[in-house]
């Protein structure tokens, strides 16, 4: 005789085994839950990545980043009436496939806020690629020239040997226009870049951020009694000191002179002043390769959902004030003003 399997059971057989990706957003906890052929899909191994929305924003072409972004939030906004877009994502090999990603708000607040929203990834690569070579054909057939695929031939080898050469001047650029010349690591404009990406992630998701700055204590001390190059070297130690001891995540910039700021994404308000007070001591602790010891204080704040850069800039500067005025090698935290809060 047979026995009926419970509806739950059920629906886990089939999630497993349907090719589609099946995806499940708790908005509230911020947990996205992925069926087994989400992983297959894409050539991952199952349940390898952190149950979470950046795992997925992570994975979109940056081609597509902007486009997809801006639908997802219309229509969480309610701006738009459904959630339906392809865009490629990036697969286990290094390639990308086409998907097309459908979903819809399943459970909403008291207050009509999104609670939970569900939705799949269907795999179009193939009609795609046959749209993309069916245009191919095209431009074939309409072409004028006998001897066509030699000259495209000829032509797309040119124009690699100068995509190559303007990646290299590109990247050139970028490395000098985003990195301090003398630590290496970002600028303040950067910095100001990144903090604006990370306020926009933060308000998308509901997630906690925090910005720490740190100005080395007393630094003009070190200049006048070992001069200028001795300076520098201590602001490239410092500099180090405090990357290594940050996450991958993390964003450490030179913010001017010897001040340093960080950026902490997704990060609440305790662990920001362990973190910054785990600095504090990490520098404390150091001798540069000249025998100079140096300290540094901290200011934290922590983003609230109205924040902008500018009122973020003038509580970590204040932050950073209070530390300096009360004896230095110190962290001090100022929370966002009550005009601030979200």
């Amino acid at each position: 005789m047979s026995v009926i399997k419970e509806p739950d059971q059920t629906l886990h057989h089939v999630l497993d085994i349907i090719s589609d990706g099946v995806w499940d957003w708790n908005i509230a906890t911020g947990q996205v839950i992925r069926n087994p052929g989400w992983y297959r899909m894409l050539g991952y191994e199952i349940h390898s990545f952190k149950q979470d929305v950046l795992t997925w924003e992570n994975l979109i072409h940056s081609d597509d980043h902007d486009r997809v972004m801006g639908h997802f939030e219309a229509y969480v906004q309610g701006l738009i009436p459904e959630y339906n877009i392809q865009y490629r994502c990036l697969k286990g090999d290094g390639s990308f496939l086409w998907i097309e990603d459908s979903g819809r708000i399943v459970e909403r607040s008291a207050e009509g806020s999104p609670q939970r929203m569900i939705g799949a990834h269907t795999n179009i690569h193939a009609q795609k690629t046959l749209q993309q070579k069916l245009e191919e054909q095209s431009k074939l057939l309409r072409g004028e020239y006998e001897n066509l695929d030699h000259i495209i031939q000829e032509r797309t080898k040119e124009l690699d040997q100068l995509n190559q050469q303007l990646a290299r001047k590109v990247e050139e650029v970028e490395m000098l226009a985003s990195r301090d010349a003398l630590t290496g690591i970002y600028n303040r404009r950067m910095f100001e870049s990144f903090l604006d990406i990370e306020i926009k992630r933060a308000k998308r998701y509901s997630q906690p951020m925090c910005v720490i700055l740190a100005d080395i204590d007393l630094f003009k001390h070190v200049n006048d009694r070992y001069g200028h190059s001795s300076g520098d070297k201590v602001l490239v130690e410092v500099a180090l000191t405090l990357q290594q001891h940050l996450r991958e995540s993390d964003y450490l910039a030179r913010w001017g002179g010897e001040e340093f700021a960080i950026i902490l994404p997704n990060t609440a308000t305790k662990v920001a002043m362990e973190t910054a007070e785990r600095l504090r001591h990490e520098v404390e602790s150091l001798v540069t390769t000249e025998g100079i010891s140096v300290t540094c204080s901290f200011g934290v704040t922590q983003f609230h959902q109205k924040d902008c850069g500018t009122s973020i800039f003038s509580r970590m500067d204040q932050a950073l004030y209070m530390a300096k005025d009360q004896n230095r090698n110190t962290v001090r935290l100022i929370p966002p003003r009550p005009e601030v809060r979200a």
